[in-house]
């Protein structure tokens, strides 16, 4: 299952709605579609994922294919004494 991350703007209030699996009912609002596509690329690193980008007018701007990172949660992992 391929999981999928959708910025559009939003305009009664200017923002850019970024929805998908993130935020508290899966929807975070932005100034720019420059910083919803960044978190969106930030929150698809563990298990990869598509970002699907819509320009003002609500037309397919950009698709972005985000590879599974399976080094992210090496940080996280204690060495053995």
């Amino acid at each position: 299952m391929v999981i999928t991350y959708t910025v559009r703007f939003q305009p009664w209030d200017g923002s850019w709605l970024l929805s998908g699996p993130v935020g508290a009912r899966g929807r975070l609002l932005f100034q720019s579609a420059r910083e919803a596509a960044s978190h969106a690329r930030w929150a698809a690193r563990s298990e990869g994922g598509t970002i699907e980008v819509f320009d003002p007018q609500g037309k397919p701007f950009k698709t972005i294919e985000v590879e599974p990172d399976q080094t992210v949660n090496d940080g996280y992992v204690l060495p053995s004494a």
